[in-house]
């Protein structure tokens, strides 16, 4: 199993989820549990912290964007706050930073500042198609 380790802390105005390692397939109920539990709170908005979250998978982005789905039908909102380059990329790629607010840090989630939500588009370098033409291909 992928370890993962989770810490919540339960304020006024929002539980906030902590997550230590790797979000991905063998890590999936560990999350899904914390994430149901934190469902059940009154106040309904949910801040995921990913700024020690080495790696995260298809799956963990799946549970998140469920669980964002479901606060949202009930009135509230799972947001994201710190993720690091790579899992930036990932939420990217799987359509999700578009569709669930992420900040910066926590206590910018937990002010619902604007000004620090991630938009701004990869900066890793993007692959090299092999060449098409043959004559890039001789110089390549």
């Amino acid at each position: 199993m992928a370890a993962l380790t989770l810490a919540v802390e339960r304020l006024a105005a929002a539980t906030v989820l902590s997550c230590h390692g790797a979000l991905v397939a063998a890590s999936a109920m560990q999350l899904e549990t914390a994430l149901s539990q934190a469902l059940l709170r009154p106040e309904l908005r949910i801040v995921v912290d990913l700024a020690a979250v080495a790696a995260i998978d298809c799956t963990g982005v799946m549970m998140l964007r469920v669980t964002a789905g479901i606060a949202a039908e009930q009135g509230g909102a799972l947001v994201l706050a710190g993720p690091n380059a790579q899992v930036v990329h990932t939420l990217r790629e799987c359509g999700t930073l578009s569709g669930i607010a992420t900040y910066t840090t926590v206590q910018a989630a937990l002010d619902d500042d604007q000004g620090a939500i991630i938009t701004a588009p990869d900066t890793a370098p993007a692959a090299t198609a092999w060449p098409i033409n043959r004559t890039e291909r001789r110089s390549a």
